[in-house]
């Protein structure tokens, strides 16, 4: 109910804004003054002034009657040119005056001076007032020098402060309201643009998150295929080496006559290759796998592993070298070793040497004229993983035929940061 009475009201000070600002208030109520003065002039009521006319001519209501409707019709006009509506009115008054007065032309000029102090601008209000206590002191002094008594004086002076001066203080009472509205409607409006541009700021900033999360989803993305790339190669890598190992074991076992000894040695090399093959992809499983266990996973193979390779290598001989250097030579060796195998026969050999800033790699097999019976099958990427693979921190891998065997050099960086890019 309350809710109601409210919005009701809102709508009802809308309505009467609106009307105000198109001046249909303004005409209303100087219809009302025309009809109160001309009912106040048909009762004979007196107005402010002398109550004997000043002047005689005939049927003097009817001449304060004219005078009366053409103060209301300047009165339409108060909100546009307050200071002429009011000196027009003040010379109806007077003119008013000297007919004997009436109160309706009282109120009009009463309607005048609040018009004034409400619309006209500060230096207009400020003269009008000068006017105003210019008269009320002559009225005193008049009275004084009439010689009234002082209790007459102060009665009149009383009267015409109360008359003239009590519509320039409702006046600027009603601006000053006026000016406090438009002022608390502004910070309003103030407060509006800048909750917009908060929200506007937050919109933005909601964007730019939005967009720093699809590029960080990019770049992950970008970095799971780059990762998968590189797993890809390291299970060939690794699968590979054991797969040729296990054809190359069963070619030899396959190639002589039966021997019980050596058809069980080649077996076992061929079970080992192939659980070594299985452990590879077992690890690489670890890896894929969504919360897989990280003591699940092995630690990537070093330098210090090359020896467990299908390849003839002095332990002691392999120097020290970091993570990045030691994971990468593995790889190359490993499928350096498997390349080994397809171009050559028997077991490769590995050389190791490392000088002050580069470390030497070089796998060598023997070749005979004749091709095996039984060519391993190759998916013809191993050279072009271990190029890739070296040239990744700055070094290079090369294979080819050398007299009567195949060799594979390889050379890396021992600092890759050191290496320009």
């Amino acid at each position: 109910m309350l809710t109601a009475l409210r919005r009701h009201a809102a709508t009802a000070a809308g309505r009467w804004r609106v009307a105000r600002a198109s001046g249909t208030t303004d005409r209303v109520a100087a219809l009302g003054l025309l009809l109160l003065g001309l009912v106040l002039l048909a009762l004979d009521v007196g107005g402010v002034g002398p109550t004997s006319a000043v002047v005689d001519v005939p049927a003097p209501r009817w001449w304060q009657a004219g005078l009366l409707l053409v103060a209301v019709l300047l009165l339409v006009a108060k909100r546009r040119r307050p200071v002429a509506v009011l000196l027009g009115v003040v010379v109806l008054a007077a003119a008013d005056t000297l007919l004997g007065g009436a109160l309706g032309m009282y109120l009009v000029l009463f309607d005048a001076l609040f018009a004034l102090a409400v619309h006209a601008s500060a230096r207009a209000r400020r003269a009008a007032q000068g006017v105003v206590l210019a008269g009320i002191v002559a009225a005193a002094v008049t009275a004084v020098v009439a010689g009234w008594s002082a209790r007459d004086v102060v009665q009149v002076v009383l009267a015409v402060v109360a008359l003239f001066l009590t519509p320039f203080w409702w006046g600027g009472d009603v601006r000053r309201t006026e000016e406090l509205a438009r002022s608390e409607a502004q910070r309003a409006d103030l407060e509006r643009q800048r909750a917009d541009l908060e929200r506007e700021r937050a919109d933005l900033a909601a964007a730019h998150a939005d967009d720093a999360a699809r590029i960080a989803a990019l770049d992950r993305a970008s970095a799971v295929r780059d990762e998968r790339t590189r797993m890809a190669r390291d299970l060939h890598d690794a699968v590979a080496g054991h797969l040729s190992a296990v054809a190359i074991h069963a070619e030899a076992a396959l190639a002589g006559t039966p021997d019980e000894v050596r058809d069980r040695t080649a077996l076992r090399a061929v079970r080992g290759a192939a659980l070594d093959a299985l452990t590879e992809m077992r690890a690489m499983i670890l890896v894929l796998r969504a919360g897989a266990d990280a003591d699940d996973v092995p630690a990537p193979p070093g330098l210090d592993r090359v020896a467990a390779l299908d390849v003839d290598v002095d332990p002691a001989a392999l120097p020290t070298v970091s993570a990045a250097v030691g994971q990468t030579a593995y790889r190359i060796v490993q499928e350096a070793v498997t390349n080994a195998h397809k171009h050559g026969t028997g077991r490769p050999s590995l050389t190791v040497r490392a000088d002050d800033r580069t470390l030497h790699l070089e796998v060598r097999n023997a070749m005979t004229a004749a091709a095996p019976p039984h060519p391993v099958p190759s998916s013809s990427t191993g050279l072009t993983t271990m190029r890739e693979r070296a040239a990744t921190l700055g070094g290079t891998a090369t294979a080819g035929p050398e007299a009567d065997a195949w060799v594979v050099r390889v050379a890396l960086p021992l600092d890759p940061a050191a290496v320009p890019a």
